[in-house]
């Protein structure tokens, strides 16, 4: 399932454990039964793996770097 992309060049989906490309780097211990994929927009391939609740993990901390951060000039 696509889930959508943003600037930097990347879109998401998701994808039964079965069919990560990155298994023995796989960010889940949780038995999560769906996993996010980040796709190159440019060379269409999985970049990064994580579950749903690491990515949640993963979109607080950069939230609280974002917010910590003077704004982009």
């Amino acid at each position: 399932m696509s889930l959508g992309g943003f600037q930097s060049g990347f879109h998401a989906r998701k994808v039964p454990p079965a069919e990560v490309k990155w298994a023995s780097f796989l960010i889940c211990s949780h038995g999560c039964a769906e996993i996010i994929q980040l796709i190159s927009h440019v060379s269409g391939e999985v970049e990064f793996e994580l579950c749903r609740i690491e990515a949640e993990r993963m979109g607080r901390v950069l939230l609280e770097a974002a917010s910590s951060q003077d704004d982009c000039e």
